[in-house]
């Protein structure tokens, strides 16, 4: 009789284990999947395109496209990458945007005023501000970090641009600082992708 309830007890034992080691292996092959399909979606590009503005960037088939309701006039579209979970407090976002002017701005003058302003921003601290091509023609980069005053995390910010005939065409990428690298490829390939057509 004692030793039917140790048997018991042992099989109630690698019952209960074997049950955890079962769930851990499934939710090991779940997070896999996951990590494999967000990678699929990330090689699998599709193509926007903007006659009226003469633009062409990639994006990832499962980030959503905006051109409603931008914060600001001078922006064309927005790609938003989805949420993954409750802990994802803000989607990762690149934006496009041109400005016109009437005058002919040079790119070390525009360089010169990007980079001013935001040294006299409370909370932002430049990374990164160097010369980078974009869509093949010379251009300008800055990477910073920002902690706005009513919000509890750091976000990290890319901006690029280039000027053709008084056009200054400026991508931004902005992501909390602590997902920043976990998207800089994407963003990378979306960049390059980028394409000026008129």
């Amino acid at each position: 009789m004692h030793s039917q309830r140790r048997l018991l007890t042992v099989f109630g034992l690698l019952s209960t284990l074997s049950s955890l080691v079962l769930s851990s292996s499934v939710l090991s092959v779940i997070q896999a999947s996951a990590q494999i399909n967000s990678k699929n979606n990330s090689n699998n590009l599709l193509t926007y395109q903007n006659p009226t503005y003469g633009i062409k960037i990639q994006y990832p088939s499962d980030w959503r496209v905006s051109e409603n309701g931008m914060r600001d006039y001078t922006n064309i579209v927005a790609f938003y990458s989805p949420l993954e979970n409750l802990a994802d407090r803000v989607p990762e976002h690149l934006t496009l945007s041109r400005v016109d002017y009437s005058q002919n701005i040079t790119l070390d003058q525009y360089n010169k005023f990007l980079n001013s302003t935001l040294k006299n921003i409370p909370g932002v601290q430049i990374i990164e501000s160097n010369p980078t091509p974009l869509a093949g023609h010379p251009g300008y980069k800055v990477v910073y970090l920002s902690m706005p005053s009513n919000i509890p995390f750091k976000f990290q910010d890319m901006l690029i641009w280039t000027i053709i005939g008084g056009k200054i065409y400026n991508i931004s990428f902005n992501a909390e600082a602590a997902r920043y690298p976990t998207f800089l490829p994407i963003i990378e390939k979306m960049i390059n992708s980028f394409q000026i057509t008129r």
